[in-house]
């Protein structure tokens, strides 16, 4: 190879995939972004997610990278109005695990859409994306009735929404070295995704969040299902014992382990993680707690001392740790988790 920073994305184009890495780990080291930009529009894909690769890379280092258009195909229609209600996408609740479903749709030219189904990880990125073809009647019907369905926790977004958790998830793919096959690939290049920082900040701490007792969100019906992990479960019914029939002592038990489990780095997990639920409160008519949400959200991202919504998340796990096979126990709660809907078979 030439000299790499004076490569163009026409040469860098024509390389194999591991000399093309090399040639962009050059340009992000010197933060020059000008390969980047233009090798993103390569219709080579594995060039194209290399270059999108580099791009975060250059963002995260502090270079100024230019918005980057996605390139479609001309059968891919504008985004959908934030107003045309029928075509939001859906997002499921979090899950204790990290886990939510996305159920959404991108229309194309001449009146089709291609439906999407993906399950995204906080800790795995992207773990499933199906992808189909049908009709925006269907799409819009299945909507409608998703709305009328009160058994089922969904928030309703536009797709824009849903593209910016895909790139966050894209990233967390690329981390934990979770493979991405060519067909999701595809796919996200499709709907213009691109990785972005997985580890966005909450807004700062307000007054009284501290006052506020985030105990009681353990109450809602979608946290109520959140347990500890399964190491954590396990290791309390060791202790059951100990415990069984004494409130207090589960209390004292429960803010100790909460207090070992929630380090720096798990505290924020949990606060993005009630973040997002926030937006379902809202968006599901239970505003009150949405602010609860939110402010014990930011108190464990900022925070450091007890929490009472930690404490309750393994106080309330002794009745599961109690019984025989607490992993069992735990899959069978989270089974029962509400989820976005299985993606339908075009008609």
């Amino acid at each position: 190879m030439s000299d790499p920073l004076s490569m163009t994305a026409a040469q860098v184009e024509a390389l194999s995939e591991d000399q093309a890495a090399e040639v962009l780990a050059a340009w992000v080291k010197a933060k020059q972004t000008s390969l980047a930009e233009a090798l993103v529009q390569s219709k080579s894909k594995p060039h194209a997610k290399l270059a999108k690769k580099a791009l975060y890379q250059l963002k995260s280092v502090g270079a100024a990278v230019a918005e980057v258009k996605p390139v479609v195909g001309e059968t891919v229609a504008p985004l959908p109005s934030r107003e045309d209600e029928a075509m939001l996408g859906t997002m499921s609740p979090v899950l204790g695990t990290g886990d939510r479903a996305l159920f959404f749709a991108r229309p194309l030219r001449g009146g089709g859409v291609e439906i999407y189904q993906a399950i995204i990880s906080d800790e795995f990125g992207i773990a499933q994306f199906d992808r189909a073809q049908t009709n925006r009647a269907v799409y819009r019907t299945r909507i409608k009735e998703l709305r009328a369905q009160a058994d089922i926790s969904l928030v309703f977004v536009p797709l824009e929404r849903i593209i910016e958790e895909l790139g966050r998830a894209m990233t967390l793919n690329d981390r934990s070295r979770t493979n991405i096959p060519a067909e999701m690939a595809d796919g996200l290049t499709r709907l213009g995704v691109v990785p972005l920082d997985p580890d966005w900040k909450l807004p700062p701490l307000e007054p009284g969040d501290e006052a506020k007792d985030g105990a009681t969100l353990h109450d809602e019906p979608e946290i109520k299902q959140w347990m500890p992990p399964e190491a954590q479960l396990a290791a309390m019914s060791a202790i059951a014992a100990e415990v069984k029939d004494d409130p207090a002592k589960q209390a004292a038990k429960g803010a100790e382990l909460a207090t070992a489990f929630f380090t720096p780095g798990m505290r924020q997990i949990y606060g993005r993680r009630l973040w997002q639920m926030a937006e379902l409160f809202d968006g599901t008519g239970r505003a009150d707690a949405a602010t609860l949400a939110r402010a014990t959200g930011r108190q464990l991202f900022y925070g450091s001392g007890s929490s009472s919504f930690c404490t309750r998340l393994f106080v309330k796990a002794f009745d599961l740790a109690l019984k025989p096979n607490p992993a069992e126990k735990l899959k069978e709660a989270l089974a029962t988790a509400p989820a976005a809907p299985k993606l339908s078979a075009p008609r």
